[in-house]
């Protein structure tokens, strides 16, 4: 869409198309994508900041206004974070006299804001146009259910009538800054510049001012158009700091789940504090309890030695050959592993210097990952890839480890999820009572769903002398059943599938992530 799309009428009578931006608000259009809608509202934005104060200029106070709040939510379906911490043209001129920025010169401030997300934009029209697939935020959640969420938090009594969200230890502000950055939120009150000094003023100062629901319909927080943030908002409802009362919060679990079900998600419990449980969302189906507390992967030589340096909490230690593998020992959050938090990891675990660019450090990162991968053996071109590294080679095509690829997921190689103490050479050549030591590849999407890709040799199939083995094979299907039982999603790649270079396997590859990306809405 164009900035002229968002007008009706003509001449003098042209004006702005209130009902076309609500409409914007409450979902994508059925003959418009989000993207070029983003893109329109955007421009147009930005043309009513340059235009400030101009002949000619179409937008007025509340027009931009309306602009803004549409684009926020626009954008946030699509997984951007537009920071502008200003809600129209009057909040615009407070922000320039706050920050001494003069009002007839402020493009160099409109830029800082608006240039980033264009350009996102353009990446992901430019991709669009090339036929790729780009991270879109799932939006599973119905108003229905978001409805009945509310109701269950509706409290009536002699003493007080209203949504108990907020719980007894924690006033608006303080529960909000758990969550949301208040000060880059622009306030909808013009006599205030940020959303903090917005909420105190009307929820602290004045309680009266809002109705007890108002945060599920304020359109800076995401709740009624965002399934991440809403589910974010009802586990911090649940943490023992915002509410200690263990049965209450059970209590409304309990509810949150009979209704979040019908969904494809459900609140559980991730760690504890203090004896009380702390809450985090995942999708039902597919997904694994409790939270990953390390990754070791990536290994290229002797196999590592783990202790448990605590046995209660599991907790391990690797004592000898630590240089020969990765560990990736950071909280890995509700959205998953990406190649931006790797990209931040390797960076500080190198160091590189500052002025690295995030392009130079995913690329030493992408050699260091392409090591632990499968080789072809001497005896084969060695100018083939084999079928582990042409996975991986057609994976990080389609997203790349650098800042322009920092949201997609990440393709972890060489993954332990067992560990045996002992080598196959010290069990005399038996295999490890756990079953298969290493995942080929895993990815950890958002909400806890962790998909194992395996590429099957013919050594999983059969015998040293090239016959087919029953045993391997019943052994294979055996360790599948396992990962499933404990919630892994696993799909296998015959080696022959991926034999050799030719267009069409790589093309077979493509297509499987595009479909398995599309299952879970991670990307789209």
């Amino acid at each position: 869409m164009e900035p002229d799309d968002f007008f009706e009428g003509d001449g003098w009578h042209r004006r702005l198309d209130l009902a076309l931006l609500r409409l914007l608000r409450r979902g994508p259009l059925d003959d418009v994508s989000d993207l070029d809608a983003a893109l329109g509202l955007t421009r147009l934005a930005q043309e009513g900041f340059e235009q400030l104060a101009r002949f000619g200029q179409r937008l007025d106070d509340d027009g931009i206004a309306e602009v803004l709040q549409s684009q926020r939510v626009v954008l946030r379906r699509l997984g951007i974070d537009f920071r502008f911490p200003i809600y129209d043209f009057r909040a615009f001129g407070r922000y320039c006299e706050e920050h001494q920025f003069a009002t007839w010169d402020h493009s160099p401030l409109i830029d800082e804001f608006f240039a980033p997300v264009l350009a996102r934009l353009t990446e992901l029209d430019t991709l669009r146009s090339q036929g790729d697939i780009f991270p879109i935020p799932a939006r599973r959640i119905t108003e229905v259910t978001r409805r009945r969420i509310i109701e269950s938090l509706r409290v009536t009594s002699d003493a007080w009538q209203g949504l108990n969200w907020l719980g007894p230890m924690l006033n608006e502000v303080e529960f909000l800054d758990r969550i949301y950055d208040l000060d880059s939120l622009p306030s909808c009150d013009s006599r205030f510049l940020t959303a903090r000094s917005d909420i105190y003023q009307h929820c602290i100062n004045n309680p009266e001012d809002l109705p007890s629901d108002w945060i599920f319909h304020d359109w800076r927080f995401g709740l009624s158009d965002n399934d991440d943030s809403l589910l974010k908002f009802l586990a911090t409802m649940l943490h023992p700091e915002v509410r200690p009362d263990v049965e209450e919060a059970e209590r409304l679990r309990t509810c949150f789940n009979e209704v979040l079900r019908h969904d494809g998600y459900e609140i559980v419990p991730v760690e504890w504090i203090s004896g009380a449980p702390v809450f985090g969302a995942r999708r039902l189906g597919g997904v694994t309890l409790g939270a990953v507390k390390q990754l070791v992967f990536a290994a290229d030589g002797p196999k590592p030695k783990i202790v448990l340096a605590d046995l209660p909490s599991g907790d391990i230690r690797i004592t000898e050959n630590e240089k020969y593998c990765l560990v990736y020992d950071r909280p890995i959050k509700g959205t998953g592993l990406t190649w931006g938090d790797l990209i931040t990891w390797w960076r500080e675990r190198k160091p590189f210097a500052k002025d690295v660019l995030g392009v130079d450090v995913g690329r030493d990162l992408w050699r260091r990952l392409y090591k632990s991968l499968h080789k072809l053996p001497e005896a084969i071109d060695q100018k083939k890839r084999s079928p582990e590294q042409l996975l991986f080679h057609t994976y990080t095509d389609m997203f790349p480890i650098s800042d322009t690829g920092s949201q997609y997921p990440a393709l972890v190689p060489q993954v332990y999820v067992h560990y045996d103490p002992q080598t196959r050479k010290q069990r005399g050549g038996a295999d490890s009572v756990l079953g298969r030591e290493r995942m080929d590849f895993l990815l950890l999407l958002s909400h806890g769903v962790r998909v194992v890709i395996e590429v099957d040799g013919k050594q999983h199939y059969t015998d040293s002398k090239g016959r087919g083995s029953p045993r391997l094979y019943a052994k294979m299907v055996a360790e599948d059943r396992s990962l499933r039982l404990k919630g892994y999603e696993v799909y296998r790649f015959g080696g022959q599938e991926l034999s050799g270079d030719e267009p069409e396997n790589a093309a077979m590859l493509k297509e499987f992530f595009a479909d398995l990306f599309d299952r879970y809405k991670d990307v789209k």
